[in-house]
């Protein structure tokens, strides 16, 4: 089954809490790993970054569930396309606190599609491992 993998950036409900967040993070985790689906979450206080991967059908059904979901809005797809294998297997809801700036950059800049290297991609890779370069470390919780 090939696999798809999409990016977005939305910004969050202003009145968005920690208490969401935690709820938002655990139903999503169960959602995606029923559909096959991994990934990370960033957010820098008011913006969310996500990237996600799996087969097609159930990238639909965790995308649709992200379209309908009222704790963000002004949703905008980064890249959507095909991808050889997973970036990150073993997450099915990685999270990340990222800085505002940084959350930008990665938004703003050129995303050609999902290669190691290319533009928005990269930088998120970038952003995800930090100075040790590891891929799947240890997540940190958003909410609480």
């Amino acid at each position: 089954m090939p696999l798809h993998a999409i990016a977005y950036t939305s910004e969050a409900r202003a009145d968005l809490q920690a208490t969401d967040l935690d709820r938002l993070l655990a139903d999503a985790t169960a959602f995606n790993r029923v559909a096959g689906v991994t990934g990370v979450l960033m957010f820098d206080g008011a913006r969310f970054l996500q990237h996600l991967e799996g087969p097609e059908d159930g990238i639909d059904s965790v995308f649709q569930r992200i379209l309908n979901a009222r704790s963000h809005g002004q949703l905008k797809v980064l890249c959507r396309a095909p991808v050889v294998q997973r970036v990150f297997p073993r997450w099915s809801m990685g999270t990340r606190r990222i800085e505002p700036e940084l959350l930008a950059q990665i938004a703003d800049a050129a995303w050609p599609g999902f290669l190691l290297g290319s533009g928005g991609f990269e930088r998120l890779l970038q952003a995800w491992t930090g100075a040790d370069g590891e891929l799947e470390p240890a997540a940190v919780a958003l909410g609480s």
